[in-house]
């Protein structure tokens, strides 16, 4: 059987390179004498929403703030965000005091409306965030768990995304296409400033590296919208601007010339940012509509499919499986929602016991467990061209699994089971090849047709393409 099933993926890769179409598969491809009949087949398949109340999300994008959708109703986004130094950081200056301290957040992408009315609040953290705990990088991360509710912020701030609130860069491309890059400066105490200089004097080890800094300078912020609704900022980096005046050597070598300097802090991929994500009861509604399935990112709901694994294997034992294809289709949008969602452009789909596993341990696409959707110039559609390995694979499981343990497929339930997750694909400039795929942690949403009861023109059907030797 292994050998039969090795010689279906070399036909199948040769089917799928001539022509896209079912009719025929395998004619011609043999002399006259040897053709061997080729076949088609379709199974129905169920489908269902899966709440996705938490995803990994180890990313140097924070997101912050809060949004209401009439479908989906209320997310909010916050995070938590540590900052680090160079490496045996010094002061060159004689510095005679402390001038201010600043937080910047740089973004240049948002969602929702540009001038709505927020506000922000920033908390000192004191607790080191742990490096090695994985929940820390999931979206359900307590910020609570780092910093003391009871005491007073040490900054609040009204915003808007590109309001006077926000400082703007006017960036020229080589073709004259404009775009624009956004600050939010928020002032935070001179004291806390004067802080981190008195540990410097106190001991430059506490600015030998990155642990050494968070360890006994900083800890980190936590930074949230208190007030306003409609805005999400997509922030892709952060600095502290700590400002100083000092004495220089002048150009007689005395040092007595005053300057003002500053000194940056950067939140970079070295050091943890840990994002939180919240959604209304509204998405439990959602998922328990048996006529249709949801996909809605960030840490919202994924689409699960149960596929006929085990009738396909009971009706083809004895055949060579070519191909197998599933096609999800959406619905569209047809809310009136001043703002829409974006569509989801890739889909992963991974088995549901590979699910958590395959973000956590940095895993690309195998074609065997896992498989990106074919990009379609169909905006509705979401085409798996030919998961036949996936098939064949989870046939093969199960048989070992059964002859080692007859209770083994009540022990995993989920062997014939699958996930589309919404996600954001790497690839290299020079080779085009995939390098990373991650959770999509952007507002993304769709309604596919399917459900664990949907109507007869929207039932699924997955398309199997075999021969009978």
């Amino acid at each position: 059987m292994k050998i039969k099933y090795l010689c279906a993926l070399l036909l199948a890769a040769l089917v799928y390179s001539c022509d896209d179409s079912t009719t025929g598969i395998g004619d011609g491809l043999m002399p006259g004498g040897d053709r061997i009949p080729a076949n088609t087949g379709s199974y129905e398949f169920s489908t269902n929403s899966l709440l996705a109340d938490s995803v990994y999300a180890r990313t140097s994008t924070a997101y912050l703030g809060r949004y209401t959708d009439e479908q989906f109703g209320e997310f909010s986004a916050d995070f938590i965000a540590q900052f680090t130094c160079p490496d045996n950081t010094e002061f060159d200056e004689d510095i005679t005091e402390i001038t201010g301290l600043e937080l910047r957040l740089f973004y240049t992408t948002y969602f929702g409306d540009s001038l709505n009315a927020m506000r922000m609040q920033v908390d000192t953290l004191d607790k080191v965030i742990p490096e090695k705990d994985m929940s820390t990088f999931y979206t359900s991360v307590n910020p609570a768990d780092y910093y003391n509710e009871n005491s007073k912020p040490i900054a609040i701030k009204a915003y808007s995304a590109t309001g006077p609130s926000a400082v703007r860069d006017t960036v020229t491309n080589s073709s004259g296409t404009k775009s624009y890059n956004f600050e939010q400066v928020i002032k935070l105490p001179t004291s806390l400033g004067t802080y981190m200089y008195d540990k410097y004097k106190e001991n430059k080890d506490n600015y030998k590296d990155a642990e050494a800094f968070i360890k006994n300078v900083l800890k980190g912020f936590y930074i949230r919208s208190t007030h306003g609704d409609g805005t999400i900022l997509y922030i892709y980096d952060m600095q502290l601007k700590l400002k100083f005046d000092g004495l220089i050597n002048n150009s007689a070598g005395v040092r007595d010339s005053v300057v003002s300097g500053v000194k940056y802090f950067s939140a970079t991929k070295e050091v943890i940012q840990a994002n939180h994500f919240s959604n209304s009861q509204k998405l439990k509604e959602l998922v328990d509509e048996p006529n249709c399935t949801y996909i809605k990112s960030p840490a919202g709901i994924f689409t699960e499919a149960t596929f006929p694994i085990e009738d396909i294997y009971k009706a083809h034992e004895n055949d060579t499986l070519n191909g197998v294809s599933v096609t999800f289709t959406r619905y569209n949008d047809k809310s009136n929602a001043k703002y829409k969602m974006a569509t989801p452009s890739r889909l992963l789909m991974v088995r549901k016991k590979d699910m958590f596993s395959f973000f956590e341990q940095n895993k690309i696409t195998d074609s065997k467990t896992s498989f990106l959707n074919d990009k379609s110039s169909s905006s509705n559609t979401y085409t798996f061209s030919n998961i036949a390995p996936l098939v064949t694979y989870c046939i093969e499981e199960r048989k070992k699994g059964l002859k080692e343990d007859k209770d083994w497929e009540s022990k995993n339930p989920d062997w014939n089971k699958v996930v589309l997750i919404p996600v954001t694909v790497t690839t290299s400039q020079t080779t085009g090849e995939t390098t990373g795929i991650s959770n999509n942690l952007g507002m993304e949403s769709a309604k596919l047709k399917g459900g664990t009861n949907p109507d007869k023109d929207h039932r699924l059907k997955m398309q199997i393409f075999y021969t009978t030797f």
